[in-house]
């Protein structure tokens, strides 16, 4: 049905657009793919399912790459998504330098970089690293794969929910990260520049890709230079209203002679922190964990880390609570930390340590970016 013009009615439009994003999202999902395996996973019937491949591949995301032989019958056609339908770019930004990833609109890395860290507080070095890592990226990677249609960057830092502005915080662990990123590679691309935090991203790539997939809710404790949580409720993050929820670094820890500190200066106290910037010393800690020997720290960062999860179970309750970060994510943690909760919150936690151990912020960025990037390519189709 048409209008007087001959433009499609709206409603057919958008059942059109609909049926579109479920066929990409089926072919990112399985890859190559054939038109009655579609309607097969989809449910949606065969002529349909054609127009949807038909439109798709005239608007160049998807491409037919080959054919299926043997057996009886018509010859079906494989289609997957075009090899130049476009990429994406993710970068986090941290203490521990400078890592990207680049990947197809699928969300599968084809070039990953890591950049070592700059000198603390040098802010000028850090965003001509930013900048130069993404001219970098779009020589290495941007021949041949069509467009690049978002970039994510991963902050350790609070994001304001509605500016996307970079929080400033006293003694945040990465004062140098105050970047704009949206201003910084403005002359470089004319892609989506997005922005959030790191542990807001390790939680979202731990719920589509990790231990908090089948949660109903889930708290992703990160524990590493810096100090976060991220509350998820479902596939929702709950940001507070300036950006600050989950900064629990500044919670309040009650030491062994009954006095009172914020969580970070906790551990700095017990010689955790590094002597050149108002962080914790992953490296020592790390190695501290590993060598099992010192009992007694690892009961004093499992004490810390345990009552402030107490603090957000009493608080939000979640079915799960996920420990994440260099840190965090360590096996031996996971023990003193339960200890010490059990002893505390008198309902039932369930914690956990996070699957996803390395670069979770990144992956995060890269599901963000992917996302984005699907979004804005079907409605610009």
């Amino acid at each position: 049905m048409t209008e007087p013009s001959g433009r499609p009615l709206p409603r057919l439009a958008m059942l059109r657009d609909l049926t579109d994003r479920t066929v990409l999202d089926e072919v990112f999902r399985l890859g190559r793919v054939t038109r009655a395996e579609l309607a097969t996973s989809t449910g949606i019937s065969k002529p349909t399912i054609s127009e949807s491949v038909r439109r798709l591949e005239t608007a160049g995301l998807l491409e037919a790459t080959g054919r299926q032989s043997g057996g009886r019958g018509r010859v079906a056609t494989f289609y997957e998504l075009d090899g130049k339908a476009g990429w994406v770019l993710a970068l986090e930004v941290n203490q521990g330098g400078l890592d990207t990833s680049a990947a197809d609109l699928a969300g599968r890395p084809f070039d990953e970089r890591h950049q070592p860290p700059g000198p603390p507080g040098d802010v000028e070095a850090l965003v001509e690293a930013v900048r130069g890592t993404v001219r970098q990226a779009l020589d290495r990677c941007g021949t041949g794969r069509g467009p690049l249609r978002a970039v994510s960057v991963s902050v350790a830092n609070p994001v304001h929910p509605a500016t996307r502005e970079i929080i400033a915080l006293r003694d945040s662990p990465f004062p140098e990260g105050l970047l704009r990123p949206a201003e910084i590679l403005s002359d470089l691309t004319e892609a989506p520049i997005l922005i959030d935090n790191d542990v807001n991203l390790a939680a979202l790539a731990e719920r589509r890709s990790g231990s908090a997939t089948e949660a109903a809710s889930c708290a992703y404790v990160y524990v590493g230079a810096g100090l976060g949580v991220s509350f998820l409720l479902g596939d929702q993050l709950v940001r507070g209203a300036h950006g600050l929820a989950g900064e629990i670094g500044y919670l309040p820890v009650t030491t062994e002679s009954g006095g009172s500190t914020t969580l970070a200066e906790f551990l700095t106290a017990q010689g955790f922190g590094r002597s050149d910037a108002p962080s914790n010393d992953v490296d020592a800690l790390t190695n501290l964990l590993s060598s099992g020997k010192n009992t007694e720290a690892l009961h004093r960062i499992g004490a810390a880390v345990g009552q402030a999860i107490a603090a957000i179970c009493a608080v939000v309750d979640p079915e799960l609570v996920l420990l994440g970060g260099p840190i965090g994510s360590h096996p031996t943690l996971l023990a003193p930390v339960r200890t010490v909760v059990e002893g505390i919150f008198p309902g039932p936690v369930r914690i956990e340590a996070g699957s996803i151990t390395t670069n979770a912020p990144l992956r995060g960025a890269l599901h963000l970016a992917t996302d984005q990037a699907r979004a804005e390519m079907l409605g610009a189709r």
